[in-house]
């Protein structure tokens, strides 16, 4: 650390030119040595800043005092460090008569830094403690553990050898130039652990007979309400399967317990459930690949006569949850789930769910899903009721839909429109699936 710098970085702050935050902070002295342990955990376990000893909260320099007594104070903080960050010996900066201690924290490089027993890291201008799904992300995005390739207890003899077989074809099918064997598959997908006798939690989550046996948190409970508060149960089941089984078995118990809707094809009457069947099947698989195994919190499908609900522990951060919903950005929890069910068309592309959920809806005449986000928890409500017009295309959709057909000049007439427009609009519900085009010229219809 050169002197210069540490001056500059005491004269800033004094200056009231550089704020307390995510890189820097400062404390009036030696006394509580707590604060200090936790500030340089907290800059270890992120990217390093400096900590300045000698300042007080209104930006004047306060004398130190002892300059050796200083240095032991902060080497017994450090013991209570775990790793100990490595740290020289502080660069003391004279103002005023009055001695500042100037520490560089180095960072760990992605190594997660204790302090009394306590993961620290730095958010804006403090040290916070750090929760265990910030604990496991911040290793799992260094490389330093995948939980998801970490040993289980569960055993080779606990694989479903259906699941294998089923896993095992669609994979050679790809590839029948390079035909795998039971065994090269499972090592290859990372589904057993080093020793060849466990399977790994992802291998347990994905192939064992019951996942819950060996992670308790792979369930999910699914209840049928009568009316539309949680009182009156009609139906319940709890699904404890492996990850495609478990898809699977939520998705019949859904179509099972949900209101059903009729359309027609030609002469044929067509039931279906009321909310369609690839929202609900994108809303079933983010359970099981983006559900944090970590968490104790149940995993949770509820159907009421006005909604169906899905309540899953995994939340993203506000930050991710904003890159998720308005730019597609991709964040998986659970990378080796989403890979296993991925080619066996269990899950959609990357960052697509909640959009086709959206877009699933609205071709219905239904509302957005609801998204909420407790805690940990996320939670998507689906409600039943037909949502409102939005805009003249989506008023001219739900008029469509209730004469059964309309004409260009029905539009024209009801809509104040001139011919173009209203043949813009027609035109585009029938591109988007909402209608078909019978006709032709001014005698055409508009069938919903």
């Amino acid at each position: 650390m050169d002197i210069q710098d540490a001056r500059n970085v005491v004269e800033s702050i004094l200056k009231n030119e550089k704020p307390e935050g995510y890189s820097i902070d400062w404390v009036q002295g030696i006394e509580n040595r707590d604060t200090i342990g936790k500030k340089i955990a907290a800059f270890a376990t992120s990217d390093g800043g400096w900590l300045i000893i000698g300042i007080d909260d209104n930006r004047r320099a306060s004398d130190i005092g002892d300059k050796q007594s200083l240095i032991t104070a902060v080497g017994e903080v450090l013991r209570n460090c775990q790793p100990i960050p490595s740290l020289n010996d502080p660069q003391f900066i004279e103002i005023e008569n009055k001695s500042v201690a100037v520490y560089k924290i180095p960072s760990l490089g992605g190594a997660i830094c204790e302090y009394n027993g306590t993961p620290y890291h730095r958010v804006q201008d403090s040290a916070k403690k750090m929760t265990t799904q910030e604990v496991m992300r911040k290793l799992s995005a260094y490389g330093v553990v995948c939980w998801e390739r970490m040993p289980s207890t569960a055993g080779v003899e606990q694989i479903d050898g259906e699941e294998l077989e089923f896993y095992l074809q669609k994979a050679n099918a790809r590839n029948p130039v390079d035909q795998k064997t039971a065994d090269a598959f499972l090592i290859s997908n990372k589904a057993l652990s080093e020793d060849r006798k466990h399977l790994t939690n992802l291998g347990t989550i994905v192939l064992s007979k019951k996942p819950s046996d060996f992670i308790p948190q792979c369930k999910i409970q699914m209840v049928r309400f009568k009316g539309t508060k949680p009182v009156d149960r009609v139906a319940a089941f709890l699904a404890e399967y492996p990850a495609r089984k478990m898809i699977m078995s939520c998705m019949n118990f859904v179509k099972l317990n949900l209101p059903v809707r009729e359309r027609h094809e030609g002469a044929n009457r067509i039931e279906e459930p009321v909310i369609p069947e690839r929202a609900l099947r994108e809303a079933v698989v983010n359970m099981v690949v983006h559900r944090d195994y970590n968490d104790s919190q149940e995993s949770l499908i509820r159907i009421f006569d006005d909604r169906i609900e899905f309540q899953n522990p995994g939340a993203p951060d506000k930050l991710e949850m904003e890159k998720i919903l308005h730019q597609g950005i991709p964040l998986h929890r659970n990378q080796g789930i989403y890979n296993f069910l991925r080619p066996v068309h269990q899950a959609e592309a990357a960052g697509q769910g909640i959009p086709i959920m959206k877009k699933e809806m609205k071709r219905v005449g239904l509302g957005e899903p609801e998204i909420t986000i407790l805690s940990s928890i996320f939670h998507i409500t689906m409600r039943f009721e037909e949502r409102g017009p939005d805009t003249l295309e989506d008023t001219i959709l739900f008029y469509g839909r209730e004469k059964g057909s309309i004409s260009t000049s029905d539009v024209m007439a009801i809509y104040k429109l001139s011919r173009p427009t209203a043949i813009r609009i027609l035109n585009g519900l029938v591109a988007k699936g909402f209608a078909k085009h019978e006709g032709k010229r001014r005698n055409s219809k508009y069938i919903f």
